[in-house]
């Protein structure tokens, strides 16, 4: 995060802005690649129909669910589809590990194999 004239943080300065293309069974990518302390910004568009993204906030095999690993500027957009419109997600990848997303809309019979993966990196 740089310092900005007054010492304030600036942190846009930081931020890793990824794109996601949502269909009918994918989301493209599938994989995003992120650093741990990295504020991210993922933009879901969809192509076909009303498609979402719910990210869980744990890494796969985590058994303390006390601790987030993915921190949200605004939780409350987590999963939060609206017809026409882009979902966007900011957060904090705060502790390395994989994290997954699905569609957050039933959008068919395939529905439940919509999915794709967060990795956090050290």
């Amino acid at each position: 995060m740089a310092v900005v004239p007054g010492g304030a943080q600036n942190p846009d300065s930081t931020l890793k802005t990824i794109e996601i293309s949502a269909k009918k069974y994918e989301f493209t990518p599938s994989e995003i690649h992120v650093k741990a302390g990295e504020h991210v910004r993922l933009t879901v568009h969809s192509v076909d129909e009303t498609h979402g993204i719910k990210l869980i906030l744990y890494p796969e095999g985590s058994k303390d669910k006390t601790i987030v690993g993915l921190k949200f500027d605004h939780p409350e957009d987590n999963g939060k589809v609206e017809k026409n419109v882009d979902q966007v997600l900011d957060f904090i990848a705060e502790k390395p590990g994989t994290y997954e997303f699905q569609c957050a809309k039933v959008c068919g019979m395939h529905h439940g194999k919509m999915k794709g993966q967060v990795i956090v990196e050290e």
